[in-house]
């Protein structure tokens, strides 16, 4: 079975409780392999990398104090609906230091460009059609901490959870 590595940011239970019902919804695969999260890298380093790998990214992330994060708007691909932070810089800033300890993971392969461009995706559509029939609730305003980032490992196409193999602590909290 093939495996490939994720980095994200999974938010607190009630950032989860808001985007559950959507992406059960909507977007049923990634509701079934894993948490509501925003991707930093993906896919990341292969799977025989991953202890190297958080040896070096616990050094960096505790040189980086936690910060805050509000998810406060919608914005779309044309068939995928997302929240959005308010402002994204900090995140953006992260990436970038990462992507200088482990070059040449552009996110979703450089797909879109080479540039983070952070998100929580609530509804993936096979089409622009049925991504204009998405009903979201009015917009949230959702708060929380990035203290931590999750490392998970899984098949990138079956119907089977992710699983986190490592918590990599913002400042070096424990």
């Amino acid at each position: 079975m093939d495996l490939e590595t994720a980095l994200l940011i999974v938010p607190p239970p009630e950032i989860q409780a808001f985007a559950a019902p959507l992406r059960e919804r909507y977007t049923p695969l990634s509701f079934v392999q894993g948490p509501a999260h925003l991707t930093l890298f993906f896919p990341f380093v292969p799977p025989e990398d991953v202890e190297d790998t958080i040896d070096s990214l616990t050094a960096v992330c505790a040189q980086v104090p936690p910060f805050p994060l509000t998810l406060d708007r919608y914005g779309r691909f044309e068939t995928t609906h997302f929240l959005q932070p308010a402002d994204p810089q900090e995140l953006i800033e992260l990436h970038r230091r990462l992507s200088a300890l482990v070059p040449g993971y552009p996110p979703y392969e450089g797909e879109y460009g080479p540039d983070l461009f952070p998100h929580l995706t609530l509804a993936q559509c096979e089409s622009k059609a049925e991504a204009d029939a998405v009903e979201l609730p009015p917009p949230p305003r959702l708060s929380f901490t990035v203290d931590r980032l999750h490392l998970y490992l899984g098949p990138p196409e079956q119907r089977v959870p992710w699983v986190p193999v490592a918590i990599i602590h913002l400042r070096g909290r424990p």
